[in-house]
Order: C-alpha cells, then sequence, then structure tokens
C-alpha cells in the first residue's frame, strides 16, 4: 500500500512538473477583462473556469463590474481591452466616441414582459397604459424596448409615468402600490407572476419580436487599437469566447452551476433550478452581427435619445467587425465535424 502511494505521488508530481514545463514553453498572453457582475457574465465565467481562455495561450485577468460607465472609461484609457457589455453600454460608447470595436456577442433575445397585477381587466396592451405608471429597474436594457413598444402604440414617453426602481423594490410594485404595470426582463418579471405578487402578462416575448424582431444582442467589444497592435491576440480571445458559448449550450447544467457560485460569491444565492432557467434565457447561439441586429441596436439609441439618456442618436455600423467572430466560428466547426468522424 505505502509503494502505491509513493508512487502516485511520484506519476502527479511528474504529470506536474510536465505541465508547468509546457506552460513555460507556451507563449502566454495577458488580455484585461471586464463583464457584468450579473447573469450576463455567463460565457466569461466559462470561458475562464472551464479553461478556454488557457487552452488559447491566454492570461485573462478578469473583473466583474457592476458600473458601465466605468468600464466605458477603462476601454477608453487602455486599461481594459476586452469587456462583455449590457447594450445600451454600447449604445453610451458610440454616442460618446469612445474608440472600441465589436467583435461579437454576448448572447441576446432576453425575453421580456409587461406586467400588470391580475385585477386589473382593462389593460390588454400597452396602448392600455396611456397615463398610468409603468415601471423599469435603474439603467434597465428593458427601457429602451419600452420606448419602442409606445412608439408602435403611437405614444410618447411623456403619455406614461416611467419610473425607475430599484431590483428589490420593482419586485414589490404591485403588492406596495408602486406602479400600475410593469415591463422588465424575466429575471424579474417571473417573480412578479407568482401568486402571492399577482401579475398577469398583458405582452409578452412573442408579441414584442412580432412588434420589433429580435431584440438587444449583447455586444462583446475590444480596444480597436489592439486589433491593430496584436490581431493574433483577439482572434485567441474570440476563439476561446465562442467555444463558451458552444459549452452553454452543451452543458447547461454545469453552466447553472457556475452561474450559482458566481452570484454566491458576491453574495447572492440562487437556487438550483432558477439558475438554469437564467442559463437558458438568453440566446448564446448567435456570434457574428447581421443587419437586423444592427438595425436593432440602432433603432435603441434613437429610443435612449428620445427617452433622454443620450443627447444624440448614436449609429454602430462602422464599429462592427464580424472577421474574428466568423473564423473562430468556422474552425470550431470544423474541429467538431473531424471528432464525429473519428
Amino acid at each position: 500500500m505505502v509503494k502505491f502511494r509513493v508512487g502516485a505521488v511520484f506519476i502527479a508530481a511528474f504529470a506536474l512538473m510536465a505541465s508547468v514545463a509546457h506552460a513555460k514553453d507556451k507563449d502566454w498572453s495577458l488580455v484585461r477583462f471586464s463583464y457584468s457582475s450579473g447573469w450576463d457574465a455567463l460565457p466569461a465565467i466559462v470561458a475562464t473556469e472551464r479553461g478556454f481562455f488557457a487552452e488559447q495561450g491566454l492570461v485573462a485577468s478578469g473583473l466583474a463590474v457592476s458600473s458601465g460607465q466605468a468600464v466605458a472609461v477603462s476601454l477608453g484609457v487602455g486599461t481594459t481591452d476586452f469587456a462583455a457589455l449590457p447594450q445600451e453600454t454600447l449604445l453610451y460608447m458610440a454616442a460618446s466616441k469612445i474608440p472600441v470595436t465589436v467583435v461579437s456577442m454576448n448572447g441576446g433575445g432576453v425575453p421580456m414582459d409587461l406586467v400588470v397585477p391580475k385585477p386589473d381587466a382593462t389593460t390588454h396592451s400597452i396602448a392600455d397604459l396611456k397615463g398610468k405608471a409603468i415601471a423599469v429597474t435603474d439603467a434597465s436594457s428593458a427601457y429602451p424596448i419600452l420606448i419602442r413598444l409606445l412608439n408602435n402604440a403611437r405614444l410618447r414617453p411623456s403619455d406614461v409615468k416611467i419610473r425607475f426602481l430599484a431590483a428589490n423594490q420593482l419586485t414589490h410594485a404591485f403588492t406596495e402600490k408602486r406602479a400600475d404595470a410593469v415591463f422588465e426582463t424575466r429575471y424579474f418579471t417571473e417573480t412578479l407572476t407568482q401568486a402571492s405578487q399577482g401579475g398577469r402578462v398583458v405582452t409578452g416575448p412573442e408579441d414584442i419580436t412580432k412588434a420589433l424582431g429580435d431584440i438587444n444582442a449583447m455586444p462583446l467589444v475590444v480596444r480597436t487599437e489592439l486589433i491593430a497592435k496584436e490581431p493574433e491576440v483577439v482572434q485567441k480571445f474570440i476563439n476561446a469566447w465562442v467555444r463558451a458559448q458552444y459549452y452553454i449550450r452543451q452543458d447547461p447544467v454545469d453552466c447553472a452551476k457556475l452561474l450559482q457560485i458566481f452570484l454566491h460569491r458576491q453574495g447572492v444565492p440562487v437556487a438550483d433550478g432558477l439558475a438554469l432557467n437564467w442559463v437558458k434565457m438568453p440566446n448564446y447561439n448567435h456570434f457574428v452581427w447581421q443587419a437586423a441586429d444592427i438595425a436593432d441596436a440602432d433603432y435603441n439609441g434613437w429610443a435612449m435619445k428620445t427617452g433622454g439618456v443620450l443627447k444624440v442618436e448614436p449609429k454602430i455600423d462602422g464599429m462592427i467587425n464580424n472577421s474574428f467572430a466568423e473564423r473562430a466560428v468556422a474552425q470550431l466547426e470544423q474541429t467538431s465535424q473531424s471528432k464525429s468522424k473519428n
């Protein structure tokens, strides 16, 4: 038994020495990466904890940041190389002329709902909310979509009362009579439609897609300077990024556990079933920005200016570079086909 243990230790030590030697031989590159401190950090977590950055020879110095403005400033001065952002932060950077390039996506299409209290039997669409109070969360990705839906219903923002609530206030918006309706992502509306909260969905994701098409692709951006100086590093990062999103679709249960751990470390416990629901909400199968995605973002830029968030109406078409994501997808698909043949 003793000999076996000594042998096992020797083998483990030899393997460790071999891996260290391999790591020393490998040409490692350091990248500084910022991402959300919420559910939309999932691809960043997976790429880090399942080793996809390491496979590409990248040391990814990741930082979860709750302030989109802080990320924008850091990208502008060069202390952040890559960032996975809400689309609203990208539009702010476009309006501010911050030199970044959009190189892929960070998921998108998170379902949104318009919810009213169950006793409200007269509200059947957003047009019925004229003069009423609609709540969204502070700095919400749902806000520009709400402005667009109001526009489709021939209403202006001034025709309703838009109230920005903290997350803990919004989930009690009806019981505490803070608003007549809530328009938000399903991360929040799931709570409102529980029996204890007494909400009903008036306008759901299918209605929004019918009215507006696919919405809210979330961007992955890079400092534009890095593309010119180190394009091979950018390619390696996108290779890992695309691989992580494939993995999310392959093993959502494992990814839900990673998300739970990530949130719990920030003091936010999340139940197993809820974490899995959150993993499945965004679309992680879309890596390249199509014309429809760009048009959707530009429409959101119009909505943010109309809603008073931005002073100018940004356009992102000139900020898109799909070539890295296209190569990453082609390489991964080729590898998958080779493995299936063998």
